[in-house]
């Protein structure tokens, strides 16, 4: 699935007939005084930026606004986040890791699915400003939002959730979507080369690139908490000094945060001024939760997060030389 410049041409023109109708369904709405399921008060979407290969996030109210809408590979940054600061019902346009940020929001009781319409759009990776794949799309291996209302294809085609569950075998269609592209080969790639290194020495290398910025922080769907750990003064989690015990701290502390929680869409790396790659630590520890509890985030709206719930029969790993459940009971251990 290369990005073919006509696909997105068409898709972004069937976006626009999408947008079209759920203004109008819902101007219509407003007209006759009725507050019924058409009624959309806000749609997130993208349109251009000033700088080239770069969008911005727009608010679209009224129909005469969406020949501004911008679609392409270069519809990059997040828009979920949005939706914590709007109220009323809200349209957005999701690629697969909004989607997945979505599934999130309901499954931590930020938003509810009642309030939310959105439009699932196929997607084959975002690019960076230079064309070159963002971080999150180069391993990425979903190409279809897990959750939507409406869905918009590459070829243009447009399905409702209804009809594309009908035969109720979503995850064979979604799974069927992730054929081998561009983006996976160079997964292959990028995992081998993320296996290498894991070491202190890497990790230090990293740090003494971090400037303290907390974009990182701002661009993550996962930290909207009112008051971040690193302001707190009572107590005081940070040193005075931003030196590397500071962005230990910081870095190390948000990595755990976003434990069974991270929707692996790069957007700390993508917005980083200083180009700190740090996120192969939170993608350990999602890996650490999808190998031993079978849990990835924002894939169920259904199912809570793994660090949540306890079973009994749970594995029991420790971080030094830990065994599991099994071979614990085998030496004749209790739980």
């Amino acid at each position: 699935m290369e990005y073919n410049y006509d696909n997105l041409v068409q898709q972004k023109e069937q976006l626009k007939k999408v947008l079209k109708k759920i203004l109008s369904d819902s101007n219509a709405d407003n007209r006759n005084n009725m507050s019924g399921k058409n009624k959309i008060d806000l749609v997130l979407a993208y349109t251009d930026s000033e700088l080239n290969n770069t969008s911005i996030p727009f608010f679209i109210r009224n129909p005469n606004e969406i020949e501004k809408l911008k679609w392409d590979e270069y519809c990059s940054c997040t828009l979920a986040k949005y939706l914590l600061e709007k109220k009323g019902k809200i349209a957005i346009v999701a690629k697969p890791c909004d989607a997945r940020a979505l599934v999130m929001y309901m499954v931590e009781n930020q938003i509810t699915k009642d309030n939310v319409y959105i439009i699932g759009m196929e997607c084959g990776g975002m690019r960076t400003a230079n064309g070159l794949l963002s971080p999150g799309c180069i391993e990425c291996k979903i190409h279809i939002p897990l959750l939507f209302d409406v869905l918009i294809k590459q070829n243009g085609e447009i399905l409702a959730w209804e009809d594309y569950t009908k035969d109720n075998k979503l995850s064979d269609k979604l799974m069927s979507a992730n054929i081998e592209t561009e983006i996976n080969t160079q997964n292959k790639a990028f995992e081998g080369e993320e296996q290498k290194n894991l070491s202190l020495e890497r990790f230090k290398n990293e740090l003494d690139k971090c400037i303290l910025c907390f974009s990182c922080r701002q661009a993550c769907y996962g930290c909207y908490c009112p008051s971040c750990f690193v302001e707190s003064t009572m107590p005081s989690w940070l040193p005075a000094d931003p030196g590397r015990c500071a962005k230990m701290m910081y870095h190390l502390g948000r990595a755990m945060h976003l434990a069974g929680r991270c929707i692996e869409c790069g957007a700390c790396e993508r917005v980083c001024p200083s180009g700190v790659k740090i996120r192969y630590l939170i993608k350990e520890i999602t890996n650490f939760c999808e190998n031993v509890y079978g849990y990835k985030a924002g894939i169920d709206p259904a199912e809570s997060p793994v660090l949540v719930k306890y079973d009994k029969d749970d594995r029991e790993i420790g971080f030094l030389e830990g065994e599991d459940n099994e071979m614990h009971k085998s030496a004749g251990g209790t739980n």
